[in-house]
This record gives structure tokens, C-alpha cells and sequence, in this order.
């Protein structure tokens, strides 16, 4: 596993709303690239509002400034985008639309496969470079969070399920058979026996698709 993987996995936490929004940063530094090649730099006096949902994103320049203006990024015309905390620009995050869910952030991507989050109440980004999936828990429900998987030269992607349950045999199955076509790979994920989803789908890092 490269470091730079492996340091968004440390910095990655599941956190509750109310305590998220105190320490995370909802808006942020960064580049909008546009589907039609364009580029739209965040200055350092401006600031990208983290999006969610399908949500348009809205861009302020002189953020902290009485004469500060808004614009606005249509979803459908994003094709990512890269962002930090102004406190940490070593730490950049990558978020892209996915028509099946929303705004994903980007988990890691390898050149075979691209594996998002969903949070269903949005993200942050902490002082220290850190991705906050934020939740809200109640007591009979908590928001949704999910992973996302989808395979180089595929155009939409997969429904794993929950990034916030244990790992039972049905959800290494599910994994298993997305990636049924590097063999190895999928018997080690269903003999791996993990209870911890992340360690799962942090298997996929070593997807390699058989060349028929």
C-alpha cells in the first residue's frame, strides 16, 4: 500500500454531526475541474463549500470579506474536484458526482479501480488534513454512509453497501463477486473472515483484472 493511501486511510473517521462541525471545516481551498476541461482555481482568499447529495457547488471569492461574490458550479458539469484545509495544503482530497448516489469522496483509486464514500450528511476537513464522513446517530437510525466501487473504463458505480457496519460474509460476497474477475483476489476476500468493512475494501487496493 503506497503512503500517500495509507495516510488518507489514518486520517479517515466516521464522526458524529455534532462534534464534527465543530472541529471540521465544511469550507475549503482547492479546484473545480469542469467536464469541459476547465479548471476554476480557489485563491487564497477564497473557498469551495464542501457539497453533498447532488448539490451544485458554490464557490466564494474574498470569502471573509464584506465584498465577497458567490459562484455557482453546476453538478452536472463538475467533473471532480480537489481540495485541502487551509491549514493543510499537503493534504489534498478528491471528491467526485456519481449519478447513482451523489457527492463521493474519493477513498483511494488505483489504476484498475476507484473506491468512493457517501455520507449522506455531508464532509469536512480537519486542521490536521483529515476527512471527517459525517453521521448523525439517533435511536432508531443513524444517516447513511456507503462505499462505492467502481472499475477503470466503467461508467457508473457499485452499491457496496454500509461503511458503518461490521463485516459479515454477505458483504465480502457482495465484494467478492464485483471483482470475480481477479480470482485470487476475491477467494482472499471471502476467506479473509475481516469484521471490519474498511480492511475489506481496502483488498481492492491489490485489484488486478485477468486479461482474457
Amino acid at each position: 500500500m503506497n503512503s500517500r493511501i495509507l495516510r488518507t486511510i489514518l486520517l479517515f473517521s466516521l464522526c458524529v454531526t455534532a462534534v464534527s462541525a465543530a472541529q471540521a471545516a465544511s469550507t475549503v481551498q482547492g479546484r473545480i475541474y469542469l467536464k469541459d476541461g476547465r479548471v476554476i482555481e480557489c485563491g487564497e482568499k477564497d473557498r469551495i463549500e464542501l457539497p453533498k447529495h447532488a448539490q451544485d457547488v458554490k464557490l466564494l471569492r474574498r470569502a471573509f470579506y464584506k465584498d465577497k461574490s458567490k459562484e455557482i458550479y453546476r453538478y452536472e458539469e463538475i467533473d471532480s474536484i480537489v481540495c485541502w484545509h487551509a491549514a493543510a495544503p499537503e493534504h489534498p482530497h478528491k471528491f467526485i458526482p456519481a449519478a447513482a448516489a451523489g457527492w463521493l469522496w474519493v477513498y483511494f483509486e488505483t489504476p484498475h479501480i476507484c473506491v468512493g464514500v457517501f455520507a449522506q450528511k455531508g464532509y469536512g476537513v480537519d486542521s490536521n488534513g483529515g476527512i471527517e464522513v459525517l453521521v448523525k446517530y439517533r435511536s432508531l437510525s443513524r444517516s447513511r454512509t456507503a462505499y462505492y466501487l467502481r472499475k477503470t473504463g466503467e461508467a457508473e458505480f457499485y452499491d457496496a453497501g454500509s461503511a458503518s457496519r461490521r463485516g459479515k460474509d454477505r458483504f465480502r460476497e457482495s465484494v467478492a463477486a464485483y471483482v470475480s474477475d481477479d480470482p485470487e483476489l476475491a477467494e482472499q476476500i471471502l476467506q479473509s473472515k475481516a469484521s471490519d468493512r474498511s480492511r475489506t475494501i481496502l483488498m481492492l487496493e491489490a485489484y488486478r483484472p485477468a486479461v482474457h
